[in-house]
């Protein structure tokens, strides 16, 4: 049946089918259970209620998650969700928690630091199904915000900060802080490479490769590197100490560069030896370019960009593409959580409902990339939330019972995309 072209002779109805335009939640709400999600927030939070009618701790982070994986970047959206009575009846719930609930969630201090302790064990579990040895990839994000919790960054703007840290081979990430705008780029990094050094000896498993950017710069994060035998790729602070390695660089020691950035014409390298105030010596490789703009507070020739490692091995190109690596995963994971799960919104002015919030989009992240890694089969692996959200999350389908079976049924839908269902079945089947 075609529908009119005039859209005016349509009369609009209200109804509470069984249908919902998002099948694909309902598979990450029990796939999730089936991942121990549910045994974690009660170990955490505990299994106790005030009373019958209240939404447990569980229902209302699996809520929260759901919203932001399927695209809502306000509190307000999770009513969508709430009025979608397919959904909720696919999920085998009897309500999902309002707006006003889900804001008393993460208004909490205590709630809010049991979810950093949630994101962990979720991270944890992770690493100790996949992989051997694992690169740890650090960096801080900012967000502009008015809001009065807000602070004035080293931007000049007023900000909201992010540190995290991520598991580069997993997309996971392990390691989170919410801060205001003021706080220093490396505050935080030492006690945050530390927690992921304990996280993986937990799985059982190790931390072979560390890289970040020069907030990175610090003799107690070279020396813990050195103790834990890690391997690290860091950028480093342009001071007086590293210009003065540089500048007994002689001529004829800038080479071009080759393998995968020989197209990069114009930036050279070169290598020397760098040694800290603390006596830690590395290895340093520093590119340089023409200065596009000498001017009178800076009339050198060239610009320079300087990277530290402790491998005294690596050739200086494979060394240049490891540390070059962190741009394809942690770069990734903060456009990710910003651009795709809201966490460069701040709901509030009070500081502790916006790292709630912040928190949140943590664990739908999380719960995306365990999705991707352990249901949704390879093909996945690499997607972005965007187009796992086109694929898989807005289907439309509804779970039917004949008897005494219960049948899913997608709408309308791709082979590639029953294809994703198909893959998600067989790993419930499997796992269990």
């Amino acid at each position: 049946m075609l529908l009119t072209k005039k859209m005016a002779q349509v009369r609009l109805k209200r109804t509470k089918e069984g249908v919902t335009g998002k099948m694909g939640l309902s598979w990450v709400g029990h796939c999730m259970e089936h991942f121990g999600l549910e045994e974690m927030v009660k170990e955490i939070y505990g299994d106790k209620k005030k009373s019958n009618r209240e939404i447990s701790a569980y229902e209302k982070i699996i809520a929260g998650a759901m919203t932001r994986i399927s695209g809502g970047d306000r509190i307000e959206d999770i009513e969508t969700l709430r009025a979608d009575r397919g959904l909720v009846d696919s999920l085998g719930w009897k309500q999902i928690a309002g707006a006003d609930a889900y804001t008393n969630f993460i208004s909490s201090k205590r709630n809010n630091g049991k979810m950093r302790i949630l994101n962990e064990a979720m991270a944890i579990k992770s690493m100790r199904e996949l992989e051997e040895e694992f690169t740890y990839d650090n960096d801080a994000t900012y967000s502009d915000s008015n809001k009065n919790s807000a602070a004035y960054s080293y931007k000049g703007t007023r900000q909201h900060s992010g540190l995290i840290g991520c598991i580069a081979e997993l997309g996971i990430i392990n390691t989170e802080d919410f801060r205001r705008g003021n706080i220093s780029p490396q505050t935080g990094v030492y006690n945050q490479l530390r927690k992921a050094i304990r996280q993986a000896k937990a799985a059982g498993k190790k931390i072979k490769r560390y890289r970040s950017d020069s907030a990175s710069h610090q003799n107690k994060i070279f020396r813990l590197c050195d103790e834990e035998n890690i391997e690290y790729y860091i950028s480093l602070d342009k001071n007086g100490a590293v210009k003065a390695c540089i500048g007994v660089i002689k001529e004829k020691e800038w080479k071009p560069l080759a393998g995968r950035y020989e197209e990069r014409t114009g930036t050279e390298w070169a290598e020397t030896v760098y040694v800290t105030q603390e006596g830690i010596s590395m290895r340093m490789l520093v590119l340089r370019w023409s200065n596009p703009n000498p001017d009178l507070f800076d009339r050198n020739s060239f610009c320079y960009h300087a990277i530290g490692t402790n491998n005294n091995e690596i050739a200086g190109m494979e060394w240049l593409e490891i540390h070059n690596g962190r741009m394809g995963t942690i770069e990734h994971s903060n456009r990710e959580i910003k651009a795709g799960l809201g966490c460069d919104y701040a709901p509030s002015n009070e500081f502790e409902k916006n790292r709630g919030y912040f928190l949140m989009g943590i664990i739908a992240c999380n719960i995306a990339q365990i999705m991707k890694l352990f249901y949704l089969g390879k093909s996945a692996r690499k997607w972005t939330l965007k187009r796992m959200r086109y694929q898989f999350i807005n289907v439309c389908g509804k779970i039917i019972k004949t008897g005494r079976q219960f049948y899913c049924k997608i709408i309308n839908a791709t082979n590639e995309t029953y294809e994703l269902f198909r893959s998600c079945k067989s790993q419930l089947i499997i796992m269990c």
